[in-house]
């Protein structure tokens, strides 16, 4: 499926809120946090319910895989160093949900969430952020790897350029 960039929708914090209790429902043992675009109000994206859930025995994760599959997330994308990524319906289309799977206090989920509160206090960083993903959009011709990978370069020189984590990682 090609990309898609569309303005902020007031109702998806609604969406995140009804999922939350629906994953704390099977999954006790967790943290749940709204991220990525729809988290940031006025924030423009891809019009994905971004979910991270924390857990904090990261050697065996299959048991809180087991039981999001039972509330329907049935797609594994991705086990990435630090991330297990799934989502509701396969393709990573509008309206979807997406949850990624990180331990409780890593690398992965103080990035994540520092990039979030950034976005969240500088609304000028987050339309400007915003404008970026557009431009991204056509430059990577609406390929997903292409445009995740000059995001990233953006985030990171965020993150770490203004000091918001420290560059020993």
């Amino acid at each position: 499926m090609k990309l898609k960039i569309i303005p902020y929708n007031k109702n998806v914090s609604e969406r995140f809120k009804k999922e939350k209790k629906k994953i704390l429902r099977v999954v006790r043992r967790c943290k749940v946090w709204h991220i990525g675009s729809t988290a940031t109000p006025g924030l423009g994206g891809k019009g994905i319910v971004d979910i991270m859930l924390g857990i904090k025995n990261w050697k065996y994760p299959e048991s809180t895989i087991k039981k999001l599959k039972k509330i329907g997330f049935k797609h594994i994308h991705s086990k990435e160093k630090g991330r297990i990524f799934l989502s509701k319906n396969k393709t990573l289309s509008l309206g979807n949900i997406h949850i990624h799977i990180v331990k409780i206090g890593s690398k992965t989920q103080k990035e994540i969430l520092y990039f979030r509160d950034y976005l969240r206090k500088n609304k000028k960083e987050a339309e400007r952020y915003f404008n970026f993903k557009k431009k991204w959009l056509k430059e990577s011709c609406r390929n997903r790897k292409k445009y995740k990978k000059l995001k990233s370069k953006y985030i990171n020189k965020v993150l770490y350029g203004k000091k918001l984590i420290k560059n020993n990682k």
